[in-house]
């Protein structure tokens, strides 16, 4: 009977470990550049939009979704072909599903081609 207790317990300990892992996310960083290599290029400045989307399983199983900021960021770099991206907001949606949750992340941001 102890012996049964012990292996609930750790059974226990694992399952709940796994899923803290499991709502973990990765923070994301934005690239810095020298002021003077997009100085004087506004007029050539324009706007690009990203967006990842994720989906909460029966509220309970993460598909795809720690890492929407890091793949919307990845879509929005590739947009910028190189330029120098700034003023970036993030905007966060969900919407109900009959299973679950889906998550959007979108960002939008103005980039200024490098010289």
């Amino acid at each position: 009977m102890k012996n049964l207790k012990t292996i609930v317990a750790i059974n226990i300990a694992i399952a709940t470990g796994l899923l803290l892992v499991g709502c973990s996310g990765k923070p994301i960083t934005l690239p810095t550049k020298p002021v003077h290599e997009y100085k004087n290029v506004e007029k050539h400045s324009y706007e690009v939009t990203a967006s990842a989307s994720g989906f909460q399983l029966l509220l309970f199983i993460p598909i795809d979704i720690n890492d929407r900021q890091e793949r919307a960021l990845k879509i929005l770099k590739e947009k910028a072909k190189g330029g120098y991206i700034t003023d970036v907001k993030i905007k966060e949606s969900w919407t109900y599903a009959f299973v679950g949750t889906s998550y959007k992340t979108t960002m939008t941001a103005i980039v200024y081609p490098s010289r």
